[in-house]
């Protein structure tokens, strides 16, 4: 099985599973991510494992045609992005996601839910 298609799997699984928990339990959130930026131990390690998850990936696999491998990529630097501002700046990325994202978790859920099933059912 191609590289891609089995990040596509992956990643549609994991966004099904985001977006549906977005939905259904968002009003916990922001308790989950006063928690995790409260333990910089733990947001460190979280950057770390994303910067080399999204890198192996990146390194073997960056295609940029227009199809759902497109997507795929887009999704692996957004990845790489997330890792390093846990690193590098985790007070603005905490700010960011408190402030702005917050208000809309509905939406930011339902674009999960349909972005994974494209990448799980369709790619």
């Amino acid at each position: 099985m191609d590289i891609a298609l089995i990040a596509a799997k992956v990643l549609g699984i994991y966004l099904i599973v985001s977006g549906i928990f977005l939905l259904f339990r968002g009003k916990t959130v922001p308790q989950l991510i006063r928690d995790l930026f409260d333990h910089p131990a733990i947001v460190y390690l979280a950057g770390a494992l994303l910067i080399f998850l999204s890198s192996a990936f990146l390194i073997q696999y960056n295609v940029w045609d227009g199809t759902w491998h497109t997507l795929v990529t887009v999704l692996m630097w957004a990845v790489f992005a997330k890792g390093v501002m846990y690193i590098l700046a985790p007070e603005a990325l905490h700010r960011l996601v408190t402030k702005k994202m917050m208000a809309s978790l509905n939406f930011y859920g339902i674009i999960a839910l349909v972005a994974g099933v494209y990448l799980f059912f369709i790619a």
